[in-house]
């Protein structure tokens, strides 16, 4: 599948940030990632919500955002 420059499938994306696929999906779905910023259905592309496309600049954007919040407080 050609995709939108920038954009990744799920798989890619977790691959990518070396995640689980499940990791990804529980973030859009606790509103961690947000639809249209970091997500988003294609016409054409995508058919249900398990191949939406991932924006990488801004999902690994909010992931290092995660992370140093995280980081201090397990210390």
């Amino acid at each position: 599948m050609c995709t939108p420059t920038g954009w990744l499938t799920t798989n890619q994306m977790a691959e990518t940030l070396e995640v689980p696929r499940t990791d990804l999906l529980r973030m859009r779905d606790d509103g961690t990632l947000k639809l249209g910023r970091h997500y988003a259905a294609f016409k054409g592309k995508t058919y249900s919500r398990g191949s939406y496309l991932w924006n990488r600049r801004a999902v690994q954007k909010t992931m290092n955002k995660q992370e140093q919040v995280l980081v201090p407080s397990m210390l």
